[in-house]
């Protein structure tokens, strides 16, 4: 629902900075390289150029740590404000 997500905060007129949007990795998409892809697939589909918050929905056993590197180098360039997790217990993080 990115792409209706997107048009939605267009026809709001509301700033981009007084939204804060959220959009999460997929299991298919995770490790370093797809889960790069599948973030400027999202920003793409919402038209933006930031996310407020980057989660990732489960932790894929052979993938994880990866995914997490990616998003940690996404946050440092700034493309993410916040990391997350969900569907995650403690001995994955």
């Amino acid at each position: 629902n990115e792409e209706q997500v997107g048009q939605a905060v267009r026809d709001s007129k509301k700033k981009r900075e007084e939204l804060f949007i959220t959009s999460k990795v997929w299991n298919t998409d995770q490790g370093y390289d797809q889960t790069l892809r599948a973030f400027e697939t999202s920003l793409k589909k919402l038209d933006m150029d930031y996310l407020d918050l980057y989660l990732t929905h489960w932790p894929v056993p052979e993938l994880y740590a990866y995914t997490y590197s990616e998003i940690e180098r996404l946050y440092d360039e700034k493309l993410i404000r916040a990391t997350g997790v969900s569907n995650h217990e403690p001995h994955h993080l």
